[in-house]
């Protein structure tokens, strides 16, 4: 096998990524959706915690640090509403809207492999504001990309 075949089946590999992510993506926005106005569904919660931690692993596996460490976030707080711990709200419901917009813009970046330093500012911001809907105001930042 020559690096011209690593090359085309990494590439395939990151493309069927890139295409599960979006569907992920897809199942986690209806999830949230759905949320703002049934916010009792426990299976459409677990839906959107499965979306996400979907989205985190495979990202993982490509060594995709950006979107694992925001993503993580998501999931994170996802799982407090899961526990009971937190109930959905407005301010939680915004916030996780805003994050699928974040995981959208982060598979972006991997697309088309140019990063973003603003995009890596926002990630902080907008982790920082799902820790606080959490009171978990000291969690360490996400890495940059």
């Amino acid at each position: 096998m020559s690096a011209h075949d690593d090359d085309e089946i990494i590439a395939a590999a990151r493309a069927g990524f890139l295409d599960e992510a979006q569907e992920m993506l897809a199942q986690f926005e209806q999830a949230l959706l759905v949320m703002e106005s049934q916010p009792e569904d426990r299976e459409n919660l677990n839906a959107a915690f499965r979306a996400a931690h979907t989205i985190k692993g495979s990202a993982g596996l490509f060594g995709f640090d950006a979107v694992v460490a925001f993503t993580h976030e998501a999931e994170t707080l996802l799982e407090a509403l899961r526990s009971g711990e937190l109930a959905v709200d407005e301010p939680v419901a915004a916030a996780l809207l805003a994050s699928r917009d974040q995981i959208e813009a982060l598979l972006d970046e991997v697309r088309t492999g140019q990063a973003d330093p603003a995009l890596a500012e926002r990630s902080q911001r907008l982790g920082a504001e799902l820790r606080a809907l959490q009171g978990r105001q000291a969690a360490a930042p996400a890495p940059a990309p």
